[in-house]
């Protein structure tokens, strides 16, 4: 059974998350300050973290990269007004959001989905596209640079969206596609902005220069493709 950690400093958003969440068959687990939220993951094992942004004390943006860091996914809270911290809390390695007030079925389609791109079993073969090669067995991603290859630590929505970028180089793939595939979501309010973050952390690790991305490129109206550089 997942367990899933929420971090609100709101007892009855996190009441209401438990009864969702444990009503869809999942264990969880609350916490309502950071420091709290770091002990459990450190002594439990914890399958997804639902992570307010605006928390008092410890700011869900410091905690965000830590939970990264931890291997665990993040589902970002946050409320209508504060688009410029979910792009934030997306930058520093959130998988996903959702605004507050939530729809109850949308968020747990997003959990299920974030827990199938972490879990998922994926084929066993490697796909290479120019220095990049991704290793769908053991999920792992290395880039060759200088002739050397590098391990690259990716998140999971981060190896997805490569993986499915990887399996048709030289095709454009629009932003809708991308949300379909790799967010598994059809219609979504702030998508595009999504998108590109996604893009903006994946060309920070393959590029050698971000700014002028040799392997990860956009055409201009048709979407995101990988090239061979």
């Amino acid at each position: 059974m997942n367990t899933i950690l929420i971090v609100d400093d709101e007892a009855d958003i996190r009441d209401v998350l438990e009864f969702t969440l444990e009503n869809a068959g999942y264990r969880t687990r609350q916490a309502g300050h950071g420091e709290e939220a770091l002990q459990i993951v450190s002594t439990e094992q914890v399958h997804l973290v639902i992570l307010d942004i605006g928390l008092p004390g410890i700011s869900g943006l410091e905690l965000c990269p830590q939970f990264v860091g931890l291997g665990i996914p993040v589902l970002v809270l946050s409320s209508h007004d504060r688009d410029d911290e979910v792009v934030t809390g997306l930058e520093v390695g959130a998988d996903d959001y959702v605004t507050k007030p939530f729809n109850h079925r949308e968020l747990l389609l997003r959990v299920e989905g974030l827990l199938r791109r972490t879990q998922g079993n994926r084929r066993s073969r490697n796909l290479t596209i120019g220095p990049v090669t991704v290793d769908l067995d053991r999920q792992t991603v290395t880039v060759l640079r200088d002739g050397t290859p590098a391990s690259i630590d990716l998140t999971p929505t981060e190896f997805d969206l490569l993986t499915f970028l990887a399996r048709s180089p030289g095709v454009p793939q629009p932003v809708d596609t991308l949300l379909r595939q790799v967010w598994n979501v059809s219609d979504w309010t702030s998508g595009e902005e999504m998108v590109k973050v996604g893009i903006r952390r994946l060309r920070k690790k393959i590029e050698r220069d971000p700014a002028r991305p040799e392997i990860l490129l956009n055409r201009w109206g048709q979407g995101y493709f990988l090239t061979e550089g």
